[in-house]
């Protein structure tokens, strides 16, 4: 089935938000719980669709019934290592129903366009460390691990 890539509009949001649940499938912490990761992502899927920053994205990519396969939202951010704005890939989701068709590297390939367009030295993204899947995709993509965070329950 073919697939294409677009701007998301008000009317995607409904589609968009349902795949939280899919971004946060492989993530853990001590302490945290299914509830707490689900609004955690729901707060982050509000801020990127309220984003009007101009140099923002919000792409989907849809199926020729306009079915929203995936999506991406793409933000400048500051480099704090290097002091220069740099490209931001804030979420990457794909439907379960999708997965293993390319519209991920699909969207990776748009995400990677979108930064060299904007005269970025890089792109950056973040992934929970039990994500092994995603970890996996971005290694794939030819993203390297550049930061940890540690977390010492209490």
């Amino acid at each position: 089935m073919p697939v294409t890539l677009r701007l998301a509009t008000a009317a995607d949001h409904p589609a968009i938000r349902a795949l939280d649940p899919r971004l946060i499938a492989e993530a853990a912490l001590p302490g945290a719980t299914s509830d707490d990761f689900l609004c955690f992502q729901r707060q982050f899927t509000d801020a990127a669709l309220a984003d009007t920053n101009p140099k923002s994205r919000l792409v989907v990519a849809v199926d020729d019934s306009d079915q929203i396969r995936g999506y991406m939202h793409l933000k400048p951010i500051h480099d704090d290592v290097l002091g220069v704005e740099t490209g931001y890939l804030s979420i990457i989701a794909v439907a379960e129903s999708a997965s293993g068709q390319g519209i991920g590297r699909m969207l990776m390939a748009a995400a990677e366009d979108w930064a060299k367009e904007q005269g970025y030295p890089s792109l950056l993204l973040d992934v929970f460390a039990t994500n092994e899947t995603a970890r996996i995709f971005y290694r794939r993509a030819g993203f390297i691990e550049d930061s940890i965070r540690l977390r010492c329950p209490r």
